[in-house]
């Protein structure tokens, strides 16, 4: 249905001197999904990712969120559609701090109390960390977290993930995304998330989104993609046993 589009990218490119980054992407992302966008190193997925919130100004083309602009009420937009990047941003000072960073421009958030934060916190599986414990005490897994409760407190709707686990072992990485899918379903989260690793994504993403050289090459199901050339031609490899997950 119409009404359930949140982004609507129309003829999207993206020039930045004599580079081309993005070339005349059109889709849309429905409330809901949870969307992998993936490709090569140099395809242009970060750059892609960063024009949902608009970090990023298309060269041309058009983007809407919820029917308007994307960039007609910016501080609205990102309220209500967050990012966790692939490096956490951790502060000096305490997990509490950390957490209420956003507070030194939004009293709302300046005045949520110890136990909602620690609601927080027990949502992204810190619930054993003490708000007054040094962030940069953390581990690398514990600090992405803590990124991840951050962003949370904002209420967004839409969570962008950019290669949010690339700098952690397998098993914490499986273990962030376990967490991440869970949060969308408790949470009624929009997830698109971009990973050059698809075969960590097709474990939670119903819909991938294939980049090469800035262009769309596939848009549809892994198990309908894995049947066509696509992985190959975006020169990601595919893998004997892809399509069990």
């Amino acid at each position: 249905m119409e009404n359930d589009v949140l982004f609507k990218f129309s003829d999207v490119s993206l020039n930045i001197g004599d580079m081309s980054i993005l070339k005349d992407v059109s889709m849309e992302i429905k409330k809901g999904e949870f969307v992998a966008v993936i490709g090569a190193s140099g395809a242009g997925k970060s750059s892609l990712l960063r024009m949902f919130n608009a970090l990023t100004s298309p060269s041309s083309g058009s983007i809407n969120f919820r029917g308007s602009p994307v960039d007609a009420d910016i501080p609205s937009l990102r309220k209500n559609v967050g990012v966790l990047f692939q490096n956490p941003v951790v502060f000096e000072g305490s997990v509490r701090e950390n957490v209420l960073i956003a507070g030194r421009w939004d009293q709302n958030i300046a005045q949520t109390l110890d136990h909602e934060i620690l609601a927080f916190l027990a949502q992204v599986g810190l619930e054993d960390v003490g708000l007054d414990h040094n962030a940069k005490d953390l581990s690398g897994g514990e600090q992405q977290r803590l990124a991840l409760a951050r962003t949370l407190l904002n209420h967004p709707q839409v969570l962008l993930l950019d290669e949010p686990t690339s700098n952690l072992d397998p098993k914490l990485a499986r273990s962030i995304m376990d967490q991440v899918e869970k949060l969308r379903k408790a949470l009624d989260l929009t997830i698109i998330a971009v990973s050059h690793d698809h075969l960590l994504m097709r474990r939670y993403a119903k819909r991938v989104i294939i980049l090469s050289a800035g262009e769309i090459l596939g848009d549809g199901s892994f198990k309908a993609l894995d049947k066509s050339q696509v992985f190959e031609e975006a020169g990601l490899l595919k893998q004997e046993g892809d399509d069990e997950a």
